[in-house]
């Protein structure tokens, strides 16, 4: 069963596979508050670096998407 997260405007921002897949989704008006959301919950369940992930969810990186 796949696990979905919404952000308060009902947009699919986090979405867990079966196997422990990881996809974030990012949009130009994600509030502070959403981002803080994906970054202490990304620490939660991976090990993966929060500071890549922070800079894809601020648009200061080059990816159109960030799986794990």
């Amino acid at each position: 069963m796949n696990t979905i997260i919404e952000d308060e405007k009902g947009r699919e921002i986090i979405k867990i596979s079966d196997k422990g897949r990881i996809a974030i989704a990012r949009f130009p008006d994600m509030s502070e508050q959403t981002k803080e959301y994906i970054v202490s919950l990304y620490k939660d369940v991976s090990s993966g670096d929060i500071i890549e992930l922070m800079d894809f969810l601020e648009y200061k990186s080059e990816k159109n998407e960030f799986c794990v």
